[in-house]
């Protein structure tokens, strides 16, 4: 591994470690010493990545709006079979990466109140509940989608797929429903 690919494998660590830390004692009560302590690498180190707390909790929070803002309308699926590849590629991809659970997390906490501001600001930019909206209404449309308020419909779904992934990034062993049962908050 080059200098190049070594500076980029400790900023990852860093980010994954603040992660872990964030999602597990939370951002207020996780320190920089933290961090570089369970990394076991100076904090002046850990500065030369991140000027601040605040500015790795924004990195990790930029990279979940990245994550979010991936299109979710496929061309031509059906509107069931568009939520069943959303959630099966969401298991597969935290079943490989438990850092894509722990961000499952992190997001949603970032939206609070006492959350540094301009963090908060960056957070509150996802709505992927909207994004859903659509496929919602085409599938109550067929008939495929049960009927009610389709923001309503996707919030309940949406907030499902985020609790089994949130149970999963705090305890891994309870394992992943098959999909289906995801889907099946939605059917007609």
């Amino acid at each position: 591994m080059n200098r190049k690919e070594q500076k980029e494998q400790r900023r990852i660590d860093i980010l994954y470690k603040g992660l872990e830390l964030f999602v597990n004692k939370g951002y207020k009560a996780t320190k920089i010493t933290d961090i570089a302590y369970e990394l076991n690498i100076s904090v002046g180190l850990l500065f030369h990545y991140f000027k601040s707390k605040e500015d790795l909790y924004y990195e990790l929070i930029r990279l979940g709006v990245e994550g979010t803002n991936k299109p979710i309308l496929k061309e031509g699926l059906e509107p069931l079979d568009h939520f069943r590849v959303f959630v099966n590629d969401i298991f597969n991809a935290i079943k490989n990466d438990i850092n894509i659970a722990r961000m499952f997390v992190l997001m949603p906490e970032a939206t609070r109140v006492g959350t540094p501001e301009k963090v908060r600001e960056l957070a509150l930019n996802v709505n992927i509940i909207d994004s859903f909206i659509p496929i919602i209404i085409k599938g109550q449309e067929n008939n495929t989608i049960r009927k009610g308020d389709p923001k309503v419909l996707s919030n309940a779904f949406f907030r499902s797929v985020y609790a089994v992934c949130e149970g999963y990034a705090i305890n891994p062993s309870i394992g992943l429903p098959d999909p289906e049962c995801m889907v099946n908050i939605l059917r007609a």
